[in-house]
């Protein structure tokens, strides 16, 4: 008698992650078990819920291999164009990313045990996008292409002013006030660069730490 087929967790995961990439909060447990082929209680019984099934898939080792992909395929950042085209790369992923982070945190704050290691670790999934993205500052830095400057800060500026505006507009549902995100991302590349532009800044060859 043959033993029944084991669907394994890396590829539910799998299916999940494309899916949660792909829509955001939108991708639905039924969609994603249809993807992996395994029944929707399957799901649940594996991982819970739907918040503990994307914690699973978007915190593990291949999501932070994704990350570092992702960003690094948006290509060098030398100049403001650049550097605006990445933000605008950077707030489309944090528009799907955020809700649905939000919403998997928010359903462990009662069971803290159960939050993945990925997230309480040395360098959960929020941090390997901001090394990642100091890595590529820092390259440019070094080749002469921006100004020397602390490449972490520079990274958490951008990533945190981001992830700041993202939740507003997310949480007052497009309630913007007076500032719309096209405005606040141009404004935002331009104060950014303006301090790693080395025309613009006579210390530009000397590392400020």
């Amino acid at each position: 008698m043959s033993r029944p087929v084991t669907i394994s967790n890396d590829t539910i995961l799998k299916a999940a992650r494309a899916l949660f990439v792909a829509k955001g909060p939108r991708a639905t447990t039924a969609e994603i078990a249809a993807r992996a082929r395994v029944s929707e209680g399957m799901l649940f019984k594996r991982f819970g819920s739907k918040a503990g099934l994307h914690k699973a898939a978007m915190t593990s080792g291949i999501a932070r291999e994704w990350i570092e992909r992702q960003m690094r395929a948006q290509g060098p950042l030398r100049t403001r164009k650049d550097l605006a085209r990445f933000i605008r790369w950077e707030a489309d992923v944090l528009r799907n990313v955020v809700p649905v982070v939000t919403m998997a945190w928010a359903s462990s704050r009662s069971h803290a045990d159960e939050v993945p290691k990925d997230l309480t670790g040395p360098e959960p999934a929020p941090l390997v996008a901001i090394h990642t993205l100091a890595a590529m500052l820092q390259e440019q830095m070094d080749a002469g292409h921006l100004a020397q400057r602390n490449a972490e800060a520079v990274a958490r500026t951008i990533i945190g002013s981001l992830w700041h505006f993202v939740f507003l507009e997310i949480v007052f549902d497009k309630a913007r006030g007076r500032l719309e995100g096209d405005t606040f991302m141009d404004e935002l590349a331009r104060v950014v660069f303006g301090g790693i532009d080395p025309a613009h800044a006579p210390d530009g060859n000397r590392r400020v730490r």
